[in-house]
């Protein structure tokens, strides 16, 4: 199991498309701790991925939790795989020994060349130059961090630019995520423009493919392996929504980290366990997409057909909002054009990328090399 322990609600950032609610909850060191302790249960390999508001603002209780599963891991064999996404502000040599140490992985929230857009400081200010030097800092350590971009409807004609200066930047891993909240304010001309800009991205993957340069991009290789898994692709994702629940900074557990805060959605607390008939509730209403995407074409790659869930009142039900369908529905040729033009040129790194089932270990063995 993997856990996601939201170890506060505070940040020293204020981004226009957070999600998380702003407060000053902060979990204590017995919640992380039995959070270890829950995510062992019948397993020999568990996760901890350490998100917020900001969790470098829990810097301590970082140290604290990897340090207790550490000697966990010396006492009974258990292995653990240590994540974290954070803004990057709070980033310094310091922590980044720690984490290469334990081999902590770390996520840099950062949105390239518009980054004073969206991400700005509690006063209003900008974050870009502030991030400079960390994201030189951060690729010392981790060459091969991995960059997380939003694409939002007010920065979207910049998408493929964030892509190209992260990469610019040293990034090889870089991630693209829709805001879809209720204030992001999509309309038909805009996703026009986010289409335009996936072409101009499928362009740069092929081209940094070709050149076997390693360039992993989230919305492009996400679509692709659903192309390949076929109705396995559903499985897969089943399985991570039924095994990467939440941790609240109260120890109140959720099914994700889009359902936190909402009562509904509650099924346990890491101090006294999992409710696992809710769970399995909520992981069956998840099962079934909602009655527009049942004869679509793309069901089984979409990423929100499955376990996109909304509470109507006391029910859960499955939603997906016409910006995800639109989203999906754009995106998924651009990435089958990827994939065609790629397979029929015989890259090599395509296919060993894509066909080679030993890839994922000898591209994490490469990376931890550097």
């Amino acid at each position: 199991m993997q856990l996601t322990l939201h170890l506060t609600n505070d940040c020293n950032l204020n981004c226009k498309y957070c999600f998380v609610p702003r407060g000053p909850e902060r979990m204590s060191k017995e919640v992380a701790f039995a959070a270890v302790e829950l995510g062992m249960k019948n397993t020999k390999t568990s996760g901890l991925l350490f998100y917020g508001g900001e969790p470098l603002l829990e810097k301590k209780l970082i140290y604290e939790t990897v340090n207790h599963a550490e000697n966990i891991k010396k006492a009974t064999g258990h292995n653990f795989i240590y994540k974290m996404t954070t803004n990057g502000t709070l980033l310094d040599d310091e922590f980044l020994k720690f984490a290469k140490k334990v081999n902590l992985t770390i996520g840099f929230s950062h949105d390239g060349q518009v980054q004073d857009k969206c991400r700005l400081t509690n006063d209003g200010s900008g974050t870009f130059d502030l991030l400079n030097d960390k994201i030189s800092l951060l690729l010392k350590y981790q060459p091969y961090a991995v960059a997380l971009s939003v694409i939002d409807s007010s920065t979207v004609q910049n998408t493929s630019q964030t892509v190209t200066f992260l990469f610019d930047k040293g990034f090889r891993y870089i991630t693209l995520n829709l805001n879809y909240g209720k204030d992001a304010k999509w309309t038909r001309e805009l996703l026009t423009v986010l289409e335009d800009e996936y072409k101009k991205l499928a362009e740069l993957y092929i081209k940094k493919t070709e050149a076997e340069e390693k360039f992993y991009l989230g919305p492009i290789d996400i679509k692709i392996m659903s192309l390949l898994k076929e109705e396995q692709n559903i499985t897969d994702r089943r399985s991570m929504a039924l095994n990467q629940p939440s941790v609240a900074p109260d120890g109140t557990i959720y099914p994700g980290s889009r359902y936190l805060n909402n009562p509904v959605f509650e099924i346990g607390n890491v101090l006294t366990g999992i409710d696992f008939e809710k769970q399995k509730y909520i992981f069956e209403k998840g099962s079934s997409p909602p009655a527009p995407c049942t004869e679509c074409a793309i069901r089984t790659r979409c990423n929100y057909a499955y376990d996109t869930l909304i509470s109507k009142n006391t029910e859960i039900i499955p939603d997906i909002s016409p910006v995800q369908c639109a989203h999906e529905q754009l995106l998924t040729p651009i990435a089958d054009n990827v994939a065609e033009t790629l397979y029929k040129t015989r890259s090599p790194l395509f296919l060993h990328k894509h066909y080679n089932t030993l890839y994922p270990i000898l591209s994490l063995l490469e990376d931890r090399a550097i």
